[in-house]
């Protein structure tokens, strides 16, 4: 193929090589310094903001508060297209985290289609059919099976059916991790991503099985704090800005000095910028989000409010008093994981029926995970979310 398959690090501007070395150097001290039990849960938020912020960029319009709760509620496809979009998502996550893909083998045709088959598992029949064009035409979408027609996308047409598999052959062969060192597995990650999206294998699907594919390479690639920050969030809170990077690197070839592909390199360096720059804000967020200090502070003031009966969530409920070694069971859970009731029990001198009623609140609103005999273990709800995480959404 006569694609530029990334700007290597031998090509890139010194402010660029200093960015992506940046990035690497704080996403490995924030998988350093995030509390163990806390990653967990944190991992599970993140899919939700992962699935918010991809499906709205597709234009779905589910609000976080529905996103929260999204695994917690029966879908009427009728009235509930959009969240039923956002739990496939989620649980396309899950399961890819469940049961991985090799890291040499993320850039294969058999992943990619796997991916797109994650989204779409369980969708019912009705929604797997897709308009084609503006006559009204209408194909059935089969998960995982690359188009067999053309396809034009805005301005964009992308390659030919007939040609994918040369196309799709030749993405595998770029981008597999094992030929990729240094900080080109990063550069290699924002090409990848604008390249998969370009081609456009798929009748319907394709932004978001692209940006499943970015949080499978970047984690493979050596990013080992990610899912613990997200580049759908990035790309979602200015998503004019994710497609003009996008169509940036859409432009042809301008004369010989901008590159041997039949694509403009210049426009591929913008997008590679555009992707470093957004990880960058993406990881000094959350790195801030989950600063030790600064998180207990607002531990502390939740549950002060939550003492005094003064909280109030963001739909206006005001919430019921909650003791406040309430706060002394969380940050243990936080800081030092997983407690037996019993020694609850013990460390704050209550007896079994004041213990029983203090847990069994904190489970009732999703702030511990209480099952049978096992362990007492930490969660994030709904309502601490939007204390402990400001500006998440």
């Amino acid at each position: 193929m006569a694609l530029t398959s990334l700007i290597t690090q031998d090509r890139a501007p010194g402010d660029l090589q200093d960015a992506v070395v940046q990035l690497m150097r704080l996403d490995a001290a924030l998988h350093a310094n995030i509390p163990q039990p806390l990653r967990l849960p944190m991992m599970n938020l993140l899919r939700k903001v992962n699935s918010y912020y991809s499906n709205k960029i597709e234009g779905n319009s589910t609000l976080p508060a529905d996103v929260l709760r999204a695994q917690e509620v029966q879908t009427d496809v009728k009235d509930g297209e959009d969240l039923l979009e956002v739990k496939r998502h989620i649980e396309a996550q899950k399961r890819l985290t469940d049961d991985p893909i090799d890291e040499v083998e993320i850039c294969t045709t058999s992943a990619i289609s796997r991916m797109h088959r994650e989204f779409y598992e369980g969708m019912p029949d009705e929604l797997m059919d897709i308009k084609v064009n503006d006559d009204g035409e209408i194909v059935r979408l089969v998960p995982g099976e690359f188009r067999k027609r053309g396809v034009k996308v805005g301005k964009h047409i992308p390659p030919p059916a007939g040609d994918l598999q040369s196309y799709m052959n030749w993405f595998e062969g770029a981008y597999r991790l094992d030929r990729h060192h240094g900080i080109n597995p990063v550069l290699a990650a924002a090409a990848a991503h604008h390249r998969l999206m370009w081609i456009h294998p798929f009748m319907d699907g394709n932004g978001r099985t692209g940006r499943l594919f970015t949080d499978q390479y970047l984690k493979a690639g050596g990013l080992g704090g990610y899912g613990l920050w997200s580049m759908s969030r990035g790309f979602g809170r200015n998503v004019e800005a994710y497609y003009a990077a996008l169509n940036a690197a859409d432009h042809v070839r301008k004369g010989d000095l901008d590159g041997r592909g039949e694509l403009s390199d210049s426009g591929l360096l913008t997008f590679t910028r555009y992707f470093v720059e957004t990880a960058l804000d993406q990881v000094k967020y959350f790195s801030s989000l989950l600063e030790p200090r600064m998180l207990n502070q607002r531990i502390d003031i939740y549950f002060q409010q939550r003492h005094k009966g003064a909280f109030i969530s963001g739909k206006g409920e005001v919430l019921p008093a909650l003791r406040i070694e309430a706060r002394e069971v969380y940050k243990d859970l936080l800081y030092h994981g997983d407690q037996r009731r019993a020694d609850i029990q013990e460390k704050l001198g209550f007896s079994e029926r004041t213990i029983r009623t203090l847990l069994s609140q904190m489970a009732d609103e999703g702030l511990i995970k209480l099952e049978g005999r096992k362990p007492v273990s930490l969660k994030l709800s709904r309502h601490s979310i939007e204390f402990l995480f400001p500006s998440l959404w």
